[in-house]
């Protein structure tokens, strides 16, 4: 029982990162620009917009390889802060 509780838990994690990846993206730059960033993602590494959005790595270094440092800091750096964020609640959360 307690793996399924680890494995829900750990799905609504991913959830939530990539909702947070969608959110942030759209918020910086509009649909248009969070449609134009995924669908460049989608063609450098073959996976699908949930498989970006879902996983931060993933995503990170895909800005890092299509965008450089600029992605860095114009997209990567917003994203983090939210992140951080969320993660600084759950552990609260859990405590």
């Amino acid at each position: 029982m307690r793996d399924f509780e680890s494995g829900q838990s750990q799905k609504k994690y991913q959830d939530t990162i990539s909702q947070t990846i969608e959110t942030s993206l759209i918020d910086l730059y509009g649909i248009n620009g969070y449609k134009s960033i995924i669908q460049a993602m989608m063609k450098e590494c073959d996976k699908s917009e949930k498989e970006i959005t879902g996983n931060y790595e993933l995503f990170s270094s895909m800005i890092q390889r299509i965008f450089g440092k600029i992605g860095d800091s114009k997209i990567l750096e917003p994203i983090k802060m939210e992140i951080n964020k969320i993660q600084d609640i759950n552990m609260i959360s859990q405590t």
